[in-house]
């Protein structure tokens, strides 16, 4: 379809991709903000009733998912209008995985391991709903890599509810180089059904290819329903990962994984250098009822683990999102490398394992370096969850130094204000988490005394959530006697302290108290001019100015 140049309050840049539907960067002109806009043109044939209806579905789902992992794209408004349906949805910059296998064809086993077991991760708490959510659709290009490789699931449009009474739901669409051979047979989907795209996702980042491939569509399925193995991966390939593959792609779903938690218990066993499940089966030969016992008996224990960091990372609703990309995308190379040079060496003098805690350190310490280094006035920006799990992660495994522990104090204040940003929690509710938040700051100032970050955090906290400009005013100067230099984003909150009060002042008639406040705040924005919203700001201290009340006349009477 021919691009349209506007849909209802959103301006249409340019394309951004293509499939059932068609997705536009778009600029939301009310809201000042990018948007990613997926559009249908209704045409009234069966197929296109089935599309929107699932898009519809879809869109729906997906609000609710954002409520429950906020890697989920957040959908801002759908609809109809001028003759599209369309659904407005967060931009988030980066790539998805398809395009990321087109330019680096394999990728490393580690980073594609840490990128399966995001999804998995996500996927165990869509499963895990009352009314169980199934994507569907897990494929390359359904998954998104942030800046950061923050693993993001994309395109809900096929996505269907399970009731609690059935197993099962028919499915009429789906790309089936990546459907089970028993959906493809009787077209039903279950949790099963994203978990076998999950294996065939990774078997792709690891071969650079698709595990089946055929001249057309229905060879394809033939190929996919015979059961036959795909070809093996590449001897270089880990034995644990090519393990977990061949688990997730068995023919039978019996020997697959029965859940995305055990798939992702098992991925978490191979990044940290254990015996993963699927090893246990192949070593005795998959016996059904022996090798399932072993597994489960060391299911027990990995589980065990996963609830540990469950309660431990509860707060930031991430659990054992500690895996995240950039950990082992940084030392992915060299732990793949070091691995293979001491496969002869004692499992005790793994360097990877000796590393892993400061591969976590360097991941978390990369999130808040690019804040520091930024002058993004927008929290959302950065991936304070990631570094707050990846922080857990080291301590879990003994790097809980002073340094540590402040960094994550610091992180966890900040994954707390940014969801506070969104709106989503009442006054009453807000509250408390404020409190928290400012209780993590001050304690990150003890903890790690010399690093000024602490007090930059509290100084926003006092401008934006606990409004007390006097206190701001006060961190930011205990930060820049440690070093900081304070950039645009940094004087913008400076002046945004002060014209907050202003306002309030003006609305209580202390007339001397907010022209002196507005002064303050007019000095701050004027080092800045056009950053943010600070020319939008400048006009509205500009306007705050002591009332002209002149006294009325009084009438005078002559006797």
């Amino acid at each position: 379809m021919s691009t349209p140049a506007r849909i209802g309050r959103y301006q249409i840049v340019r394309r951004l991709s293509k499939s059932m539907s068609e997705v536009y960067l778009a600029i939301d002109t009310v809201e000042n903000r990018k948007a990613a806009l997926k559009l249908i043109k209704p045409d009234g044939d069966a197929s296109n009733h089935l599309v929107l209806e699932a898009e519809r579905r879809g869109a729906a789902i997906q609000h609710d998912l954002r409520g429950i992992d906020a890697r989920v794209i957040q959908i801002y408004e759908f609809g109809d209008a001028d003759g599209y349906f369309f659904i407005a949805m967060e931009f988030v910059e980066g790539r998805n995985l398809a395009e990321v296998l087109a330019s680096e064809s394999a990728i490393d086993p580690y980073r594609a391991a840490t990128v399966a077991l995001e999804i998995c991760e996500q996927l165990a708490k869509f499963h895990a709903r009352p009314s169980a959510v199934v994507h569907g659709d897990i494929k390359p290009s359904n998954i998104h890599l942030g800046p950061n490789d923050t693993v993001r699931l994309l395109d809900f449009g096929i996505a269907k509810m399970l009731r609690a009474d059935r197993a099962t739901t028919l499915h009429h669409f789906g790309s089936p180089g990546y459907c089970s051979p028993e959906r493809l047979a009787r077209s039903e989907v279950n949790h099963q059904s994203d978990l076998w795209g999950v294996g065939a996702t990774l078997y792709e980042m690891l071969a650079g290819s698709p595990p089946y491939q055929a001249e057309n569509t229905r060879k394809l399925e033939e190929l996919i329903r015979s059961g036959r193995p795909p070809r093996a991966l590449a001897a270089s390939c880990p034995r644990g990962l090519r393990a977990i593959v061949a688990k997730a792609l068995a023919p039978e779903p019996r020997r697959r994984y029965d859940s995305a938690q055990q798939f992702q218990a098992d991925l978490q066993a191979f990044l940290e250098h254990r015996p993963t499940a699927a090893e246990l089966e192949m070593r005795s030969g998959w016996s059904h009822n022996a090798t399932i016992e072993a597994a489960r008996a060391y299911l027990r224990k990995a589980t065990r683990t996963v609830k540990r960091a469950r309660r431990r990372l509860k707060a930031a609703n991430a659990l054992a999102w500690f895996l995240a990309g950039m950990v082992l995308w940084i030392g992915g190379s060299y732990a793949w490398q070091a691995l293979r040079a001491n496969r002869a060496a004692p499992a005790t003098a793994s360097p990877p394992d000796l590393m892993l805690p400061m591969l976590y350190v360097a991941a978390a310490d990369q999130v808040l370096d690019s804040y520091r280094q930024s002058s993004d006035p927008s929290l959302h920006d950065f991936d304070w969850q990631k570094a707050e799990v990846c922080l857990a992660r080291a301590i879990a495994l003994g790097k809980a130094d002073e340094a540590t522990l402040g960094k994550l104090a610091l992180t966890k204040g900040y994954s707390i204000l940014e969801r506070l940003i969104g709106g989503q929690y009442s006054n009453a509710a807000a509250a408390p988490l404020r409190a928290n938040a400012r209780d993590l700051f001050a304690n990150a100032a003890l903890q790690i005394p010399q690093d000024p970050a602490p007090h930059l955090a509290l100084a926003r906290l006092y401008v934006y959530s606990v409004p007390d400009p006097d206190q701001a005013m006060a961190e930011f100067n205990a930060a820049q006697k440690l070093g900081a230099v304070l950039g645009r984003r940094e004087i913008e909150q400076e002046g945004d302290a002060y014209r907050l009060r202003a306002l309030e002042e003006f609305e209580n008639f202390d007339w001397d108290a907010a022209e002196r406040d507005a002064k303050l705040a007019r000095s701050q924005y004027e080092h800045i001019p056009g950053f943010d919203q600070v020319n939008a700001h400048l006009r509205e201290v500009n306007s705050i100015r002591r009332p002209n009340l002149k006294k009325p006349r009084r009438s005078v009477r002559w006797r």
